[in-house]
């Protein structure tokens, strides 16, 4: 019996085809289907992955707390400028107008026009 190669490679060919459309016919099994679990199950816990968080830092007590206001008070008072006291800045106000017409004065000399 002597095939030729054609009708080899043609019935291999064949072959591969015919299982691997074989396999296609099988359905997989459902997902699970040997499981004695039929769905997720509440085990009335809740998985912790990680530790709980702890703080970096102590807590201020109430003495330190006082404390900390009374000295940022005090870095206020001493950062306190002139524009705290309505006086002053009243008076810088005036200074600045004051100013601002021997500017305009001068503009006007310059270019002539007094």
């Amino acid at each position: 019996m002597n095939f030729p190669v054609k009708t080899i490679a043609r019935l291999s060919v064949g072959a591969a085809l015919i299982a691997g459309l074989g396999a296609c016919a099988d359905a997989p099994p459902p997902v699970m289907a040997n499981s004695p679990l039929t769905g997720p199950v509440n085990t009335g816990t809740y998985p912790h992955f990680t530790p709980d968080p702890k703080g970096e830092t102590t807590q201020f007590t109430p003495e330190e707390k006082q404390a900390l206001i009374d000295r940022t008070n005090t870095a206020k008072k001493v950062q306190a400028g002139p524009s705290a006291d309505p006086a002053a800045a009243a008076k810088k106000q005036a200074e600045m107008q004051l100013l601002i017409k021997q500017q305009e004065d001068d503009l006007k000399t310059i270019e002539g026009k007094k």
